[in-house]
């Protein structure tokens, strides 16, 4: 049989897609061109925050991070979901003063935030450089195994009727004469007929465009990941740690931007984060910028410079010029539908698309209404709605 929809895709995000319409009784085909995880979602952190701004963050992170809790119980797989809090670390009183009115912000959106000065910093991560200004807890943050997560949901996909395909690129979309509707996916062996098909590329969802006439403002952006060997369990009390910096965007002019980011693992070993860099689809493992990484991470918790690196590896954040993700239909279109465009939070963020995705095609009501996340945002203006033009 011809799938309803094809997913494009094979992440945490296209593999969530593939689940919330299987489950919803579509017949639905996912298409990886490599194995299942092997970009962001291979490359990300594991944490689940649920703190970073604006608001439409909050809702799809909080939503998530309640999808997560129920997936751990109903997926086959271990997904090694678990709450540990997280903990944002400012560096300078500057920047504690100025987070304050962040945190206050925060609290009125429903946000767990517990502000921390130097003294309370120092109390509940004694291995923290002694001269940071302080830091604020959200005790509801958790964590996710990516790579588990992404088998998880594919596993469960396929336990709904879905079929995975693997190693199976995505050549080209057709559309019917009007150019209006979407009618069939080919790759290099065979064509799909299709009614829906769902963008989930991650970085290469602007390519995925080009083959429908549409310019989706989603380009790669570069970051390392650094793995340690284990350490005892109470080297960190709160097992995700991040620099407050590490929320900054790439500053115009910088080739390289790094920040300090500190997470353990449930069996032990830390993961050390990260950097932010435009190279194209260049992921060559960059020493230079893994030295500057680190020493990052090392300021803020010295006590890491007596731990071993095991390994060290790059991926590419699909990244888009506003910093939201793009989700939902596309006008110019029918049939065709954006999921991508999360950048560093597709692990946090990935369940929710996948539902809503899965309530678009549906008609089902949304869990959260995501008009402002349309790819008719970066609309030139004055272009129609008849212009494949994004």
């Amino acid at each position: 049989m011809n799938p309803d929809v094809v997913v494009i895709g094979g992440g945490i995000v296209g593999c969530s897609c593939a689940y919330y319409l299987a489950r919803a009784g579509m017949n639905v085909r996912l298409l990886e061109k490599g194995p299942l995880g092997a970009g962001a979602s291979k490359a990300g952190m594991f944490h689940v925050v649920t703190w970073e701004e604006p608001e439409i963050h909050l809702r799809l992170a909080s939503a998530s991070k309640e999808l997560y809790q129920t997936l751990a119980e109903e997926l086959s797989v271990d997904i090694e979901f678990r709450i540990t809090g997280s903990m944002a670390v400012l560096e300078t009183m500057e920047a504690f003063e100025g987070f304050q009115e962040t945190a206050r912000r925060l609290r009125e959106k429903g946000v767990e935030c517990d502000l921390l000065d130097q003294t309370n910093l120092a109390e509940m991560e004694p291995n923290l450089a002694p001269d940071l200004a302080g830091g604020a807890h959200f005790p509801a943050d958790g964590e996710v195994n990516p790579l588990c997560a992404t088998w998880a949901l594919a596993e469960g996909a396929q336990d709904h009727g879905a079929v995975i395909d693997r190693f199976t690129e995505v050549t080209d979309i057709e559309v019917g004469r009007d150019e209006r509707t979407v009618e069939a996916v080919q790759t290099a062996s065979e064509r799909i007929p299709t009614k829906y098909v769902v963008n989930a590329a991650g970085a290469w969802s602007g390519k995925i465009g080009e083959m429908v006439g549409l310019e989706i403002p989603v380009t790669p952006r570069k970051g390392h990941l650094v793995v340690t060997v284990p350490v005892p369990d109470d080297f960190l009390n709160c097992k995700v740690l991040l620099s407050a910096s590490y929320m900054n965007s790439l500053e115009e002019g910088i080739d390289v931007a790094v920040a300090a980011n500190v997470q353990q693992a449930r069996n032990g070993n830390l993961v050390l984060g990260s950097s932010r860099q435009f190279v194209g689809f260049d992921r060559t493992v960059e020493p230079e910028v893994i030295s500057r990484m680190v020493s990052r991470c090392t300021d803020l918790l010295p006590s890491l410079r007596e731990v071993d690196a095991i390994r060290t590896w790059s991926g590419l954040r699909p990244y888009t010029p506003d910093l939201l993700p793009i989700i939902g239909p596309v006008d110019e279109l029918e049939g065709f539908y954006m999921a991508s465009g999360h950048e560093g939070i597709g692990i946090t963020e990935g369940p929710i698309t996948g539902k809503l995705i899965s309530q678009m095609l549906t008609g089902e009501d949304l869990d959260i209404p995501v008009d402002e996340l349309s790819l008719s945002r970066f609309a030139p203006d004055g272009e129609g709605d008849d212009k494949k033009v994004a």
